[in-house]
């Protein structure tokens, strides 16, 4: 009989990375385990789910507004009390083996609501350790030396937990991204992907990018910023107001993988980062990166030099030049860090990661 694995998580109703994380790990344990995903508002999925995975949720009129951060920090206190009633009600009558969860407030939320799983719950991070406020860093200070391990994406956030004294287990997450078609980096085309917030940085890749524009007189390479969220409004008016050309703002789509395929370079400019996703999905295009090494996830990716290039938080004006080389470089050269990329992406040992996940819920 399988074993039977809760994961717990806010959402699976948006387009993110943490969301993309779940989905995949959730499709691939599913062969050997029963999976069930419960969430706090509507119980559907964007990304798609293996047909034996049920999703459940704890109470689908719960507003979690992705789009607006203000209204999530001050609903938190609310959404949590009404997650702990809902977790006490869901557990009379579902039993589990193991509940992971993906959030430091959803771990705390199940500690509270049972006793049953404290034993068996699994924190796993998404986020830099530096990302996290005083107050996540207390939840955590309270939870994680209670719980079993907590899985860790990157190679120095797990050294930081296991400093701290916690049972850091560093396991990357799973990816879905195989090689696709060759790309020829023809295209006068940079993208950045990822949801409109203060900490992706959009403000600052314009920033980078004027300087680009200064550098290069009559620039004909074009910058797409891809994505929907809170800064879209301040991007869009910083455009205009500042008349900066070749920019384009792409609403977050379905279609992310023809732009992939019609650019040449992918820019990514966060502030803190706990694993980058979005990176290894621009590789799987043959895309090369150029990333702020911001803490922590890039360094785990990008080697310098090989399949893009990674920028000392936060210069602007190295990130710009950085670009403006890429710009100039011959075909040869662009080539080399394309494949590169290509070579990361076929070289991530998913076989390895799940096995590593296997040996936790035995």
């Amino acid at each position: 009989m399988k074993l039977k694995i809760l994961m717990y998580v806010n959402s699976l109703n948006y387009y993110g990375g943490i969301e993309r994380v779940i989905a995949n790990l959730s499709n691939a344990l599913s062969e050997d385990y029963q999976i069930t995903i419960l969430v706090k508002d509507s119980p559907v999925s964007v990304y798609r789910l293996n047909e034996t995975i049920s999703i459940h949720s704890i109470n689908e009129k719960l507003e979690l507004n992705m789009n607006s951060k203000l209204h999530r920090i001050l609903n938190v206190p609310y959404n949590m009390i009404r997650s702990i009633i809902g977790l006490k009600k869901y557990f009379k009558s579902n039993d589990f083996d193991y509940v992971y969860t993906a959030f430091p407030t959803n771990g705390l939320e199940v500690y509270l609501a049972s006793k049953k799983y404290r034993k068996k719950l699994v924190a796993s991070e998404h986020a830099s350790y530096y990302a996290y406020n005083s107050i996540y860093k207390k939840i955590k200070e309270y939870l994680y030396p209670k719980l079993a391990f907590i899985s860790v994406p990157t190679k120095m956030d797990t050294e930081i937990y296991k400093k701290l004294g916690y049972n850091a287990i560093y396991i990357p997450h799973l990816t879905t991204y195989g090689k696709n078609e060759n790309n020829s980096l023809l295209e006068k085309t940079i993208i950045n992907v990822g949801r409109l917030t203060s900490d992706k940085q959009q403000m600052m890749l314009l920033e980078i990018w004027q300087i680009v524009n200064k550098k290069i007189p009559n620039n004909e390479w074009k910058l797409q910023i891809i994505g929907s969220g809170e800064e879209e409004d301040n991007l869009q008016n910083f455009i205009s107001s500042n008349d900066i050309k070749n920019v384009e703002m792409v609403p977050h789509t379905s279609r992310i993988a023809d732009y992939y395929s019609a650019s040449s370079l992918f820019v990514f400019t966060s502030r803190m980062e706990g694993f980058g996703m979005v990176l290894l999905e621009a590789m799987s295009f043959g895309l090369p990166c150029i990333s702020f090494d911001c803490p922590s996830g890039p360094r785990d990716i990008i080697d310098d030099g090989k399949n893009g290039f990674l920028i000392p938080c936060y210069d602007k004006e190295f990130f710009a030049e950085k670009i403006c080389q890429y710009i100039m470089s011959n075909s040869d050269d662009k080539q080399k860090l394309g494949q590169g990329a290509t070579r990361k992406v076929e070289n991530w040992d998913n076989r390895a990661i799940l096995e590593q996940w296997k040996d936790i819920f035995k």
